[in-house]
């Protein structure tokens, strides 16, 4: 299996000699997982080259089967890329049932590679009808998985489609750093589909930084590597591309030229007689499916009414038994259950209260902190500028004048006034009333010295507001994170995103720091984590962190709409 693996990431083109030894060995042994990922990919080849007619009829073959035995992870592979050769001939919702089936089987799974790959095919879904927002989440949440999943390919993936985003959105800068990061990762792993992809999608995108000289250069490695491996999707896709770059630069010649291997190539792929197949084929696997569902019914319509005459006598006898057994079980059961709920119950009134008695210990530290700033600070400037004042007043009574005295007791007046303000912002930034969630954290980040850490941050969806105690949990919370960051983390690079959609606010902080051991911190959580910690619960959401010594430190958190 992991040589059909290589052979496909570095040359699909040798890959049917190879599957079809594999599948001879999978026959033997039986091994169905083994035999429907090599399907899957032989179905890939095909799509590939353009021969989608010959691809879904491996894939239907391939289901049939696999579909006889109990879910495995493998067909969730066969289902995702079934999906993806409807969706290149814009069948959209046929797409959208084999994603969901492969996404389900992901899950169930808790396969994190393949559920990545699912978050991703379902994003490519949303991006097809425009619904660029939603696209976007689920690129994100393949990314994040991914990285969890230390799959290399596939977070180049999620880096390829989110660029692909900001492509749409008219933000070509920002797709830049996430293509040169996708492209060093899959020159890390040799996979020629990939890098096929990878490159057109460089070139499109430095067309549309009107760069036409780059974008020329990254086109000619496309179809230099998509003609090593066959890839005539791709290489039809590119002519065209360069043939627009060279009508606009004025070099009609080479137009012209790269205009007739798109012509010819794409009569190749798609004819009127190769959608008909496929459309016959997906009929025939439909109705050949619900001619077995009927098949399987009337058959055991057979067998229940043979039973039926057997069970009318053992049901009359064992009619009463059930009748007692039934009222003494509910009796039982429902004692139980009432002491089960009254036990939860306690347990929820315990935990709630624990919430807020922390929450109410947080409050009255910060209430003491300010206590004494305003004694220590405010309250001995004051102390002094009284005094000052009493003396002024003093020698102004006995006709002198003391300049220099009133100055002193002016400076102190303003620089409590300072300190006054610098408490009030500490409680409740200005920002955050005024201007909301946002611009209050932009506010805050700017404070940080760059030469020390640089910071980025990312927001989405805040353009309304939310309601003021969320907002402020939400920035007690990212001022946490951050300043456990600067303090801890030795980390030169921290990236902050903020997002929010129908499903509620995403809030990621990320850092390249030295990073630590999660067991030691979840036995020992200091006073701020555990703040920040009570904050997410009060809001109903979850905390996650994902972090090794050397490896930097992810925090996600979730907070339900």
């Amino acid at each position: 299996m992991k040589k059909i693996d290589s052979v496909y990431a570095a040359s699909p083109d040798s890959l049917e000699f190879y599957a079809a030894q594999a599948l001879k060995l999978t026959e033997q042994l039986k091994d169905i997982p083994s035999e429907t990922k090599i399907q899957a990919l032989r179905g890939v080849t095909l799509f590939l080259s353009g021969e989608h007619d010959k691809a879904l009829k491996i894939y239907i073959n391939a289901i049939r089967k696999a579909e006889k035995h109990p879910p495995f992870k493998e067909l969730a592979l066969l289902y995702y890329e079934t999906g993806g050769l409807y969706s290149k001939n814009n069948d959209l919702i046929t797409s959208g049932q084999y994603v969901s089936k492969g996404l389900k089987i992901a899950l169930a799974a808790k396969n994190a590679a393949a559920i990545a790959d699912g978050y991703n095919r379902v994003g490519v879904l949303y991006e097809k009808r425009k619904l660029l927002d939603s696209a976007l989440h689920y690129y994100q949440n393949s990314l994040r998985t991914n990285k969890l999943a230390k799959d290399t390919l596939g977070m180049s993936y999620s880096m390829e489609n989110i660029a692909g985003i900001y492509a749409q959105k008219d933000q070509p800068v920002r797709s830049i750093p996430y293509l040169k990061e996708s492209l060093r990762l899959r020159k890390l792993v040799n996979n020629k589909f990939s890098l096929a992809i990878i490159h057109v999608n460089l070139a499109e995108t430095y067309n549309a930084l009107n760069k036409p000289d780059s974008a020329i250069k990254y086109a000619n490695e496309t179809i230099k590597i998509a003609t090593e491996i066959k890839f005539l999707d791709i290489i039809k896709h590119t002519h065209n591309f360069l043939a627009d770059i060279y009508e606009k630069k004025g070099d009609l010649k080479n137009a012209l030229r790269h205009h007739q291997s798109f012509s010819t190539i794409n009569d190749s792929i798609y004819n009127e007689t190769k959608s008909k197949q496929i459309a016959e084929l997906s009929k025939k696997f439909e109705t050949e499916k619900k001619e077995q569902q009927i098949k399987s019914l009337h058959q055991q319509s057979t067998i229940q009414n043979l039973k039926i005459r057997q069970r009318t006598i053992m049901l009359a006898i064992a009619a009463t038994l059930i009748v007692f057994i039934s009222g003494l079980s509910y009796l039982i059961y429902n004692r139980r259950k009432l002491r089960e709920e009254a036990r939860l119950q306690s347990e929820i009134n315990k935990h709630q209260e624990q919430t807020a008695r922390a929450v109410l210990n947080a409050e009255e530290h910060e209430r003491r902190r300010i206590a004494t700033d305003l004694h220590d600070g405010v309250g001995q400037l004051l102390s002094v500028a009284l005094m000052n004042m009493n003396t002024l007043f003093g020698k102004l009574k006995e006709g002198k004048i003391e300049l220099s005295l009133a100055d002193r007791s002016v400076a102190l007046i303003n620089e409590s006034y300072d300190e006054m303000r610098t408490i009030s912002h500490q409680m409740i930034p200005n920002a955050l009333l005024k201007a909301g969630l946002s611009a209050a954290v932009r506010e805050f980040l700017s404070k940080i010295d760059e030469n020390k850490i640089k910071v980025t941050l990312e927001t989405s969806g805040l353009d309304e507001r939310l309601d003021e105690q969320t907002e402020t949990l939400i920035y007690r919370i990212i001022q946490e994170a951050v300043n456990n960051v600067i303090k801890h983390a030795q980390a030169s690079k921290l990236n902050i995103q903020l997002v929010r959609d129908e499903e509620g606010i995403l809030l990621m902080v990320e850092d390249n720091g030295k990073g630590f051991d999660k067991t030691a911190v979840n036995q020992k959580k200091g006073i701020g984590l555990k703040n920040m910690l009570d904050r997410v619960e009060l809001l109903k959401g979850t905390a996650e962190f994902d972090s090794a010594p050397g490896k930097g430190t992810l925090l996600a958190v979730n907070i339900p709409a």
